[in-house]
């Protein structure tokens, strides 16, 4: 049943709480994710084996069709959602954000907390039946280091030693990791790591399929579309524009799953709720706004997940008017928040200020907020050097303040948002156009490709502004591939090219910091900080709802997507 949304919240805060008080010296017990692991710390965290296999079909409705399924090409939740039940990572968080063992049943840490020993399940198998090995995990992590690799997961290695030697092309391999036997493989660290261990939270690559194909060239491999890992379900098809099936793996190490396959259909939001009410599809996402309707049929049950993300607009910080902080700080004044929660996510949804999503250990909510305010927001762009013209839009040395808001198509709460936005922007003399685009072409120009087919840098003509949402996987360092100057395309997801040393500064800092209570106090100034910049408009926190037939046992939603348990999903 669902929970009421002061329940959830105050059971999530609650545990976010506990968690960043959690010593992580208990012998035997596995690191938390709140906080790194302590020297000679081990985990044993495996999980136990499903019963046999019940047998049917479950079909999961999602808005947009994945880009690939390759996990370490600029993964998104689209991609994930599918790549969850094809590959497993080396580790993961259970649903209390704690790490535990995924192909590694067991780890342990040395003294100087630098080198971490990982012992790797024993009969492993990749789909085709190859066993898998440790080589398979130094392939993984090696090939994201390597300097032809520009798939975005290149901070997730970084900090092993030799990592960055690799990446500049000033070594053969990354000195650091070393293969000790079949099952077993050890990472030496230049310095103590906080978020090391949940980093690690990403899928395995086969190595006897791809150690003969350069990173580079990963992108256009046929892999991407005929993947083979070692999960609980196996790639079967992909029908383009309509669906992606998958089978279940009877010999997966952890246990067969319950069902017999998992179909993924992809379509906007009222394609798949119309299919759900006549029972063609088993799982949908619903909006805001249909959900009372859901509720009443009989064969429906509906579960909201805080998936602890925030939704956002993001600049392009090249545009030569959002290179000024008071013109992004004026679209925050004149943004009213509470309007848009209230009329279009209702009790689902909450108002953001900070870009770390509320419920989590590393909010602050002490930021500096921008309350709605149409004076202020004209006051702040008549100070850049704007003027209102004759047509009522604020102008500045001939040209009128207007740009492009690209607003993806599928998720119905971030269309309206678009068209609120414009609204509420164009009464303070701000000319927006909506761009609607399928999510896959925002991403092309997020992430934009040369000529090569290779990523590249992004310029201030590849977009103006975007909504999209972003949500913390395990661990907050994750801000830092956005926000950290290292990180802009083709190195990673800072696609704003938002530049600040103090915030360089204080990742690196977080990073070294051992102790829970100061790396938070970390993360609350590179809130406030980011809150100052405003290089992205936070705007609300939502639940993700979700309705699912009756039949389906073992459903339960969470923060690390749709498909994360679907092992244990079965037909009653």
């Amino acid at each position: 049943m669902k929970k009421g949304l002061s329940a959830i919240l105050t059971s999530i805060i609650g545990l976010s709480l506990v968690l960043s008080g959690c010593s992580s010296n208990n012998s035997g017990s596995s690191p938390s994710a709140s906080g790194p692991a302590s020297p000679s710390s081990s985990s044993t965290a495996s999980e136990s084996a499903a019963p046999a296999a019940s047998g049917g079909t479950v079909t999961v409705a999602q808005s947009s069709e994945p880009g690939n399924l390759n996990p370490l090409i600029y993964a998104t939740t689209s991609d994930t959602n599918v790549t969850h039940m094809i590959f497993d990572p080396l580790v993961k968080p259970d649903d209390k954000l704690n790490i535990i063992g995924g192909l590694a049943k067991s780890w342990d840490v040395s003294e100087d907390g630098l080198t971490y020993t990982f012992h790797l399940n024993e009969g492993v198998k990749w789909h085709d039946g190859t066993p898998f090995t440790a080589n398979d995990v130094a392939f993984t992590f090696s090939s994201i280091a390597s300097s032809s690799y520009d798939g975005g997961a290149y901070s997730r290695v970084q900090p092993v030693v030799g990592a960055e030697d690799f990446h500049a092309g000033k070594a053969d391999g990354v000195s650091g990791i070393k293969v000790v036997d079949d099952n077993t493989i050890a990472f030496t660290l230049a310095k103590p790591n906080a978020s090391f261990i949940a980093n690690l939270f990403i899928g395995i690559l086969p190595e006897h399929i791809l150690k003969d194909v350069s990173p580079a060239d990963w992108a256009k491999n046929d892999f991407n579309r005929n993947p083979i890992g070692t999960g609980p379900f196996k790639f079967a098809k992909w029908e383009t524009g309509q669906y992606i099936e998958v089978d279940a793996n009877p010999d997966y190490f952890g246990g067969a799953p319950k069902l017999d396959k998992v179909i993924t259909r992809f379509g906007d939001a009222n394609t798949m709720l119309a299919a759900f009410m006549n029972n063609e599809i088993d799982i949908v996402p619903v909006p805001a706004d249909q959900v009372a309707g859901v509720k009443s049929l009989g064969f429906a049950e509906v579960k909201a997940a805080n998936d602890l993300s925030v939704y956002y607009v993001g600049f392009n910080l090249l545009n030569g008017f959002f290179k000024d902080p008071n013109v992004r700080k004026a679209l925050a004044y004149a943004t009213d928040k509470n309007l848009i929660v209230s009329s279009i996510i209702g009790e689902y949804g909450e108002v953001s200020d900070d870009l770390f999503p509320n419920a989590h250990w590393s909010h602050n909510p002490d930021v500096t907020k921008y309350p709605f305010d149409v004076a202020k927001a004209k006051q702040l762009l008549e100070e850049a050097g704007f003027k209102l013209n004759s047509g009522g839009i604020y102008e500045k040395d001939g040209k009128e303040l207007k740009f492009t808001l690209n607003v993806p198509t599928g998720k119905v709460e971030r269309e309206k948002t678009g068209a609120l936005l414009k609204q509420q922007w164009g009464a303070i003399g701000v000319n927006v156009e909506i761009i609607s685009l399928d999510f896959s072409t925002l991403v092309t120009k997020l992430l934009p490709t040369g000529s090569d087919g290779k990523q590249r840098a992004v310029t201030a003509e590849d977009y103006d502004a975007y909504i999209l949402g972003f949500g913390v996987e395990v661990d907050p360092d994750e801000y830092r591939s956005y926000f950290d100057s290292a990180f802009m395309p083709p190195n990673g997801y800072n696609f704003v090219n938002y530049s600040n040393p103090a915030i360089d500064e204080l990742f690196d800092k977080e990073l070294s910091q051992t102790n829970q209570e100061e790396r938070t106090a970390t993360f609350h100034e590179i809130a406030k900080t980011l809150s100052d910049d405003q290089p992205w408009i936070p705007i609300y926190g939502q639940k993700t709802v979700f309705a699912s037939n009756t039949k389906i046992d073992g459903f339960n939603p969470d923060f690390r997507g749709v498909s994360f348990n679907a092992r244990e999903w079965s037909l009653k």
